[in-house]
């Protein structure tokens, strides 16, 4: 499979480059990115020629001999590049979020259908070791059925971007989509994962405690109801703790990270199950372990196979509603139902739409500007 990477950022650097040249039977054959220095940096990388690397997207998907595109630009450009490649016939990795706002994702799935073609969706932490270790003893019924899962995520380190781009992208909303739930959503998806289902109904409170940088949250208290259970996620750029407790009808499971922080910033220590057989505990795998490169194996096989990916574009589309439905439930100060309805101004236009919102003078959000709202708090 010939695959072509479009944005050469920290994440390709890092993850893409490294996974695909350890899986079998893809290769990557071309890069774009419009900042030539990060293109250059791939491009040694990759060990590629300049004839296999562009400025515009657009050349790329145009190559009669580039299968497939992962696309790892911010998300504000997702949407076109993925859409074009759908018509262009390759098969699409996006990075996650899939897009600012709802709508958009749907649109890259609808794409994705018409032409037939596989979206999936980069959702890795249900590939790291941890949270499958994690699943498995779900899967098994030591604890029973899952009723209420909560997930702390409240050290998570606020990690810049590349420096020749725009390092504090994700501190805009209309870069970004969302502060640091929607830059964290793996919890999101993490939660439905172990509960077997997506959210029905969310109720959030955010903030922004730690400076006046950007118009987005840095602290998130999100509650998601489900068919059968609940989900608490706890989120913050910080040094708060970190960890994983579920509660289940027979049992319950906690996940101890080191120094009680926030996984995968550190590693985790101890996995306790207490259930009808007592109380076991074991150290799980403390890498993060090749998640990536299963991401692409599996994609490479869910094109093979002509099968949904782990995680597809409906998948992604999904989790994407559910955190712009948390800062919808922050600005009004209520439950929203899940999924949206497509008349909601967050559906249409994510983040962004809160401002259209009927949001009440003592709203958090609108006392801090947050998500494009700046100009309310002076009205």
């Amino acid at each position: 499979m010939r695959v072509g990477i479009i944005g050469c950022g920290n994440i390709t650097l890092r993850r893409h480059l490294p996974a695909f040249a350890a899986v079998d039977g893809v290769k990557v054959r071309a890069l774009a990115d419009p900042t030539p220095d990060r293109l250059q940096i791939a491009q040694a990388a990759a060990d590629l020629t300049e004839a296999d690397c562009a400025l515009d997207w657009r050349e790329m998907i145009a190559r009669p001999d580039i299968d497939a595109v992962v696309v790892a630009t911010p998300q504000r450009v997702r949407p076109a590049i993925a859409i074009a490649a759908a018509e262009a016939g390759k098969h699409l990795l996006c990075e996650k979020p899939l897009a600012l706002t709802p709508a958009e994702a749907h649109a890259m799935v609808d794409a994705a259908d018409r032409h037939g073609v596989i979206l999936a969706t980069v959702h890795n932490y249900t590939f790291m070791p941890v949270y499958r270790a994690i699943k498995e003893v779900l899967d098994r019924g030591e604890i029973g059925d899952v009723e209420v899962a909560t997930l702390n995520f409240l050290g998570v380190e606020d990690r810049p971007g590349a420096a020749a781009y725009a390092p504090r992208w994700r501190h805009a909303s209309g870069e970004a989509g969302g502060g640091v739930l929607m830059d964290m959503l793996h919890a999101v998806y993490l939660a439905g994962w172990f509960l077997g289902a997506d959210p029905v109904a969310v109720s959030a409170v955010v903030d922004r405690r730690l400076d006046g940088e950007g118009d987005v949250e840095d602290f998130a208290l999100v509650r998601y109801d489900y068919p059968r259970g609940h989900a608490l996620i706890n989120m913050a750029w910080g040094h708060g703790p970190g960890g994983v407790e579920l509660t289940g009808t027979q049992g319950r499971l906690m996940l101890v990270n080191e120094d009680f922080g926030t996984h995968p910033f550190v590693p985790p220590e101890r996995v306790h199950v207490i259930g009808p057989a007592g109380h076991r505990a074991f150290a799980p795998d403390p890498e993060v372990g090749p998640s990536f490169e299963l991401i692409v194996a599996d994609f490479r096989d869910a094109i093979a196979q002509g099968r949904q990916p782990a995680a597809d574009g409906a998948a992604g589309a999904a989790v994407l509603e559910a955190v712009v439905a948390a800062y919808a439930s922050a600005a009004l100060e209520r439950q929203i139902d899940l999924p949206l309805d497509t008349t909601n101004p967050v559906y249409a236009h994510g983040a962004a739409g809160v401002a259209a919102l009927p949001m009440p003078d003592r709203s958090r959000v609108r006392q801090l500007g947050l998500f494009g709202t700046g100009s309310l708090t002076n009205a």
